[in-house]
């Protein structure tokens, strides 16, 4: 059940980054809903999960925002890596350490697209880096969002199952 709304928070959190938030959000900036839902999944899952929904979202991402394929797939990876290291936190649960992390997440996450896709266009570096630092900002907020989403799926779907 967790791995059907994980995959439904996936294609929903892409189809909204792609065709909704851009035309809505005020100065073009909202916050990086599959990257906050592959973290979050795979502090849940694990890495092993959390590379699978790296590449589910990325390619979502990539095949609704007509980008090359694996741009975002490669760009999701270390949020991966970076929510499974979070799963093994001294705390009760991993979103301290995930709230922690999502900016630098989202740093290399925003470096990694900008220099698959414009790697020789300077201008959009500063404009990319600023954006990136408060994107950050808003994925700091997303997270906890994200987290009790999943967590309150999980429960309600392992209730069903009971």
């Amino acid at each position: 059940m967790r791995q059907l709304v994980i995959v439904t928070l996936l294609l929903g959190a892409a189809a909204l980054e792609v065709l909704v938030l851009p035309r809505s959000a005020p100065f073009g900036l909202f916050p990086d809903l599959v990257l906050g839902v592959v973290l979050v999944a795979s502090a849940v899952d694990g890495l092993r999960a959390g590379l699978v929904w790296a590449s589910v979202g990325g390619l979502a991402l990539d095949l609704l925002a007509a980008h090359p394929w694996g741009l975002h797939v490669l760009a999701l990876l270390p949020a991966a890596v970076v929510g499974a290291a979070a799963r093994r936190s001294m705390y009760r649960s991993a979103i301290v350490p995930l709230m922690g992390f999502v900016g630098l997440v989202t740093l290399t996450y925003r470096f990694l697209v900008t220099l698959l896709r414009w790697p020789g266009e300077t201008d959009v570096w500063m404009d990319a880096a600023i954006t990136a630092v408060l994107v950050g900002l808003l994925n700091v907020i997303a997270v906890p969002i994200v987290y009790g989403v999943i967590a309150l799926f999980a429960r309600v779907g392992v209730g069903r199952a009971r």
